[in-house]
Order: C-alpha cells, then sequence, then structure tokens
C-alpha cells in the first residue's frame, strides 16, 4: 500500500485540496477553513481504532509535532497571502517528488518472511525530528501525512495499526493547531458558519473516496493524486 492511500482520509484531503482551494481563495482563509473539517474526520475516525495505535511512535511524534506547531505560528503571523501559497505550491511539490521517487526505490515485502524487525531502527530524536517538520507543514499546509508516512512504514506496523497510529497522530496535531489558529486570528465568524456548513459534504466526499478506490486500482490511483498534487504546486508557485 502507497504513502498517499495509507497516510488515512484526514491526511490525504489536506494533501490535495488544500492546494487546489489556494488557486481560489486566500491562503490563510483555506487553512482555517479545512481545520475543522479535518479535525471532525479524526473525531468520526477515532473511535475506530481505539486503543490499537504504536505507541513508540506516538510518545516521540506528538511532542515534536507541537514544536513544529509553534513555529509555523510565528511565520504565519507576518507571511502575506502570496508567501503562504507559494510555500503551500512549494510544499505540494516536493512531497508529490518525494513519494514518486519513495514508491520506485523501495524493497516489496516478502510475504512469507517472518521478519518483523523495522526497516530503520529510528531514535527518539528522529521522531521529534520528524515530528517537527510535520508540524509545519501541517500547520502551513495540512500536509503533514507524507512526513508521518516516511516515519511509519519503516517500522512494519499491520494495517489497522498503522491506519489507527496515523488516525491518532492527526488528531492530536490538530487539536494542538486549534488554539494556535484561535491566536493567530485565522478563525472568523464566516469561516466557522462556512466550516458547519460543509461538515455534512465530509461523509460524502469519504463515500465518494471509497467509490474511486474500488474503480481504480490502488497504483494508478496514488498516480493520479500525485500528478494533480504536483501540477496545482507548480500552478501555486508560478502564478500566485
Amino acid at each position: 500500500m502507497t504513502g498517499v492511500s495509507k497516510a488515512g482520509f484526514g491526511g490525504g484531503v489536506g494533501m490535495i485540496v488544500v492546494p487546489l482551494f489556494t488557486q481560489f481563495r486566500p491562503a490563510t482563509n483555506v487553512v482555517a477553513l479545512m481545520l475543522p473539517l479535518l479535525f471532525s474526520t479524526d473525531v468520526i475516525s477515532f473511535g475506530h481504532y481505539w486503543k490499537q495505535w504504536h505507541r513508540q511512535s506516538i510518545r516521540r511524534i506528538v511532542p515534536g509535532a507541537i514544536i513544529g506547531i509553534t513555529i509555523a505560528s510565528f511565520i504565519l503571523k507576518d507571511i502575506s497571502d502570496v508567501q503562504l501559497k507559494k510555500i503551500i505550491g512549494g510544499i505540494a511539490c516536493l512531497f508529490a517528488v518525494l513519494e514518486f521517487v519513495r514508491t520506485r526505490i523501495r524493497q516489496p515485502a516478502d510475504p512469507d518472511s517472518t521478519d518483523q524487525t523495522p526497516v530503520i531502527q529510528f531514535k527518539v530524536w528522529h521522531g521529534v525530528l520528524l515530528g517537527s517538520i510535520a508540524g509545519i507543514f501541517s500547520t502551513l499546509a495540512h500536509m503533514a501525512g507524507p512526513v508521518i508516512v516516511m516515519y511509519l512504514l519503516p517500522q512494519r506496523l499491520g494495517n489497522r495499526t498503522f491506519v489507527a497510529t496515523t488516525t491518532l497522530l492527526y488528531f492530536f496535531i490538530n487539536l494542538a493547531k486549534i488554539p494556535a489558529y484561535f491566536q493567530l486570528g485565522l478563525f472568523s465568524v464566516e469561516i466557522i458558519v462556512e466550516a458547519l456548513a460543509l461538515l455534512p459534504f465530509v461523509g460524502l466526499g469519504v463515500q465518494v473516496g471509497v467509490f474511486l478506490n474500488n474503480r481504480f486500482s490502488e497504483s494508478d490511483f496514488s498516480r493520479i493524486v500525485l500528478i494533480v498534487l504536483f501540477a496545482t504546486g507548480i500552478h501555486l508557485l508560478l502564478f500566485s
């Protein structure tokens, strides 16, 4: 399973929708609007994977993510909308390229192997560092998913544990961003009302995603997502 599909619904939505929406709306408006919607998907998914997450990864990534959210809050405080759009575009292009390269060089797992040793033996500071990067990218563009996947995939977690861990990480990261966004004044009455109006469509989006995933092979679906992500990123870099 690829990083795009394993990143979870919340991470996948943020990765593709934020660059698309910023083509037509102010970037700070988009990131503020998306946070309640993404957080609602975390809450909905949370109960399905209760206590099935990888505790060590949670303990290492969450503190780093809080550091990253704090750093990104200072960036958001003074950045212009055009600059933020270009940052979102750059992150989108970077993640599309990294994901494309990663899927080409990874070693396929041997289905008959009983070896569960992680591909990489991460140390505590690895998790904190990647958590900080995830916090920064998530605060600026809601695109922490690929960074989290880079840390979790080498752990060779089972599919359910992987999804449970990403779900809990998104929950904590998005929860931590809420007071940061309030402090920055990103939330307005109009944003809250619009987010509430869009909440019913979150469930519809899930069903559409399931429908499309069943109609396309996983590799084709991921390829389409990466192409759209890269194209919107280039457009933001060149024309915002």
